[in-house]
């Protein structure tokens, strides 16, 4: 007759195991549960900084953009288009060109940003003042609000009571350098109100004013280089940018306007990320292939030591099925208990840095190193820990048990 597994799995229990097998089956549960808190915090630590990377370059933009298929304008007209559409909740109409500045005998190239007075519901400009005002319209004179780098390399303080003056200047179209020279510019002054800080790439290359000085600054009235459009609650950028772009074909200025979202306008970073995490994923899961050989001596151990008891369960009737079955469930309880165990760890290591920032960066943008725990993270590594050690559990209790059987 077959003995059950059941009676087969209480029989193994009630002997007693070997110090040896016990502490080799400790070692593994305590070498899965430091690789899976390592996969945990490592893969949050890349979703960390992926939402810094968004949050330090996408603080002049909004979710979506409404920008020229070609050339570099549109015309102002064109915001009719989706001006009814409930998906928007708030655009700004902006002007962006390279212009020359000058103050205090520093003359530099910096990238001019005309913005309409609801730009800073489509962006998170206002936070990142940190010295004067955001006062670009909300004074009678015109206000700038300049980049860090920027106002250092024109040696300009940032005062919102009495701001110094500075000048922006751009060439005026049809007129050459090298036959009208200063003539060839068209100068208009300017108001030093307030000073952001972003990153060092946004904080050397920009100063914000008001878009009917930049127009009339380009001889560009009537034209923006872009539309920023914010989504409404309940609505993603994707599908933000799919209305969008339907009502513009509908309108007809599908050949003139296109939509790009934030994500595509740094989809470069965000897919660099993106590999490098999922490169030390499976590089980690490597390791745990490694950690898996740890479980597979345990189970070696397990089996010397019981070597007696098997034989008296297979003259008892056990089917070596059944044998595999009781072992390979051994090897999968210490993976998953292991795993569990990791992922908990992992799981509140990266609460704590999120919470208290155990780990600081000095002089960095952010005080400490960014962390985001992500639920399919968690998911994915007890996967990887299950599947992998169950699966390596499997084959050698299999190879084992052949073998012992034969001797």
């Amino acid at each position: 007759m077959k003995l059950p597994a059941r009676l087969a799995l209480r029989y193994l229990v009630k002997r007693r195991t070997g110090t040896l097998a016990h502490l080799i089956s400790g070692i593994s549960v305590a070498v899965i549960a430091a690789v899976a808190a390592a996969m945990v915090a490592i893969l949050s630590a890349f979703n960390g900084i992926e939402d810094l990377v968004q949050t330090l370059f996408g603080t002049l933009d909004a979710e979506v953009a409404v920008v020229p298929v070609s050339g570099a304008a549109l015309p102002e007209g064109i915001a009719e288009a989706w001006a009814e559409l409930d998906g928007v909740a708030a655009w700004s109409a902006l002007v962006e060109e390279e212009c020359v500045v000058r103050a205090n005998d520093a003359v530099r190239v910096a990238t001019l940003l005309g913005v309409d007075g609801t730009y800073p519901e489509v962006s998170a400009i206002r936070p990142a003042v940190f010295e004067g005002a955001y006062l670009v319209h909300d004074t009678a004179q015109a206000c700038a609000c300049l980049g860090l780098g920027v106002r250092s390399e024109l040696a300009l303080r940032a005062d919102s009571v009495a701001p110094p003056l500075l000048s922006v200047s751009a060439p005026i179209r049809g007129k050459k350098l090298s036959r009208h020279r200063e003539r060839a510019f068209r100068t208009l002054p300017v108001h030093a109100c307030g000073t952001f800080s972003i990153n060092a790439d946004l904080d050397t290359r920009y100063l914000l004013v008001p878009l009917s000085l930049a127009q009339d600054l380009l001889g560009r009235e009537g034209e923006v280089s872009r539309f920023e459009l914010r989504a409404a609650p309940g609505w993603s950028e994707d599908a933000l940018a799919t209305a969008v772009l339907e009502r513009l074909n509908a309108a007809g200025y599908g050949a003139e306007a296109t939509v790009r979202t934030r994500s595509d306008k740094h989809r470069f970073i965000t897919q660099t990320n993106q590999a490098e995490k999922w490169a030390t994923f499976a590089i980690l899961s490597f390791i745990l292939v490694v950690a898996a050989f740890n479980i597979m001596a345990s189970l070696t151990m397990m089996l010397l030591d019981k070597k007696d008891d098997l034989h008296v369960l297979r003259a008892m009737g056990m089917h070596e099925r059944t044998l595999h079955a009781v072992f390979g469930l051994q090897g999968l309880a210490i993976n998953v208990f292991g795993g569990v165990v990791g992922v908990v760890l992992g799981m509140l290591l990266v609460q704590g840095q999120a919470a208290f920032g155990w780990l600081q960066l000095q002089g960095s943008v952010v005080p400490a190193y960014p962390v985001r725990l992500a639920a399919t993270d968690v998911v994915g590594t007890l996967l990887v820990v299950v599947v992998v050690g169950g699966l390596g559990s499997s084959a050698m209790v299999r190879h084992l048990l052949r073998r012992q059987s034969k001797t």
